[in-house]
């Protein structure tokens, strides 16, 4: 089964969602408070990069509070299914974003608790790929994974 089709467990299902935007929100307030301490809050680039890692962050968010209406709400298992996916796509991609600007403006890297990535759930891009094909095409995800 992959991360589209297997049955929304009772329980955390946005999980980590929820820890991946917390450390984001962490990670940037964190490198915020360098970079003020560092006096370089004028340079353009920097300006527009927490224009631009805020922006995620709040996208993520905003996707995190839809999936859990979604999931309140019982609608279609496939529409819970994507909106439970994006919100894990956005809040992986912001904590990516902040990681990175973080070493880009401090020269250190936070090593988080859980941030390694666990086997059993599908690469990021496989998710990107399944919603695009439901939202494009209404292909609903396979409910099984191909053994190839």
């Amino acid at each position: 089964m992959n991360a589209l089709t297997q049955p929304i467990v009772a329980g955390q299902p946005l999980a980590k969602s929820q820890h991946d935007l917390h450390n984001a929100r962490s990670l940037l307030d964190a490198t915020l408070r360098f970079v003020r301490q560092q006096k370089i809050t004028n340079d353009p680039y920097v300006i527009s990069r927490f224009g631009d890692l805020h922006i995620r962050i709040e996208v993520a968010a905003a996707l995190l509070e839809r999936a859990e209406d979604f999931l309140d709400s019982h609608q279609d298992d496939t529409e819970i299914s994507v909106a439970v996916a994006e919100s894990h796509l956005a809040s992986a991609d912001g904590l990516n974003a902040v990681s990175n600007a973080e070493f880009e403006l401090t020269g250190q890297r936070t090593v988080l608790p859980g941030a390694l990535h666990d086997p059993l759930h599908d690469p990021l891009r496989w998710k990107l790929h399944l919603i695009g094909n439901f939202r494009l095409n209404g292909i609903h995800p396979p409910s099984v994974r191909s053994a190839v």
